[in-house]
């Protein structure tokens, strides 16, 4: 029955969402199998944490029309977010330890802070810069922070703590373990974000543009363009599927 309650509200969800251009249809489809998947592993409250992120994610993704049109989320955006929740969630279902469901949430965490910093870090009017090196990078280059972008980071793993608590206060009466895995929660979607950024100098694939000159990452013909730094085919989708994964795997090596 959970994987069928799963599929329910992930129609609906996924639906609306897609309806309000958060995702694309294949963002809609692979979001409608991960959350069918979750529900199923795991209970509504990883489900609900899950929604915490995409609904948070999509609001913060939504101010960049300020500037930029969002086209919504595609399959791979989806999966690359979610995939280590997933990961953990299956692992939960196999053994019924807790602490997978803690390790799953970061993931969780670690997918909202990156997001978040992202998307807030746009408007900061302090100079981007590489969190290698600390040099001035283009606005919005991935490996580029900024203090907003730190603060809003940090923030957005702060949120899937707080409702991790709030969810699972309501059966049980709150007590220190809850409190030291939000701690965990926050530090881990946090180190995620961080990971993420020096994943972003050090592997992501990056374009000159032929005629400007400009640092590009997204690209309509790789052949078009010299490589100017990092892994071809490494692409954000890719940093953030490692960058989640990593800062799971690094809780899952310490905590268990």
């Amino acid at each position: 029955m959970h994987y069928l309650y799963g599929f329910i509200l992930s129609v609906v969800v996924a639906g609306i969402a897609y309806k309000k251009r958060s995702l694309q249809k294949s963002g809609f489809v692979a979001a409608i199998i991960i959350g069918t998947l979750l529900y199923g592993f795991t209970n509504a409250k990883m489900y609900i944490l899950l929604m915490v992120f995409f609904i948070s994610s999509s609001i913060i993704t939504k101010l960049k029309r300020v500037t930029h049109e969002s086209k919504g989320r595609k399959a791979i955006q989806v999966v690359a977010n979610a995939s280590a929740a997933l990961i953990f969630s299956f692992l939960y279902m196999k053994t019924l330890n807790h602490m997978y469901l803690v390790i799953a949430t970061i993931g969780i965490a670690a997918a909202n802070a990156d997001t978040w910093a992202s998307e807030i870090g746009r408007f900061s009017k302090k100079d981007n810069r590489s969190i290698l090196t600390f040099k001035k990078i283009q606005k919005g280059e991935s490996g580029g922070i900024t203090l907003l972008g730190i603060i809003a980071s940090l923030c957005g793993s702060i949120l899937i703590a707080v409702f991790y608590v709030l969810l699972y206060s309501i059966e049980q009466q709150f007590h220190l373990s809850l409190f030291i895995n939000s701690l965990w929660i926050v530090l881990g979607g946090f180190i995620g974000s961080i990971i993420d950024s020096y994943l972003g100098i050090l592997i992501q694939e990056k374009y000159e543009h032929p005629k400007t000159k400009q640092t590009v990452e997204k690209v309509l013909s790789r052949q078009s363009y010299t490589l100017k730094s990092g892994i071809k085919y490494v692409n954000n989708d890719v940093v953030n599927f490692i960058s989640t994964l990593l800062a799971s795997t690094i809780f899952y090596l310490y905590l268990l």
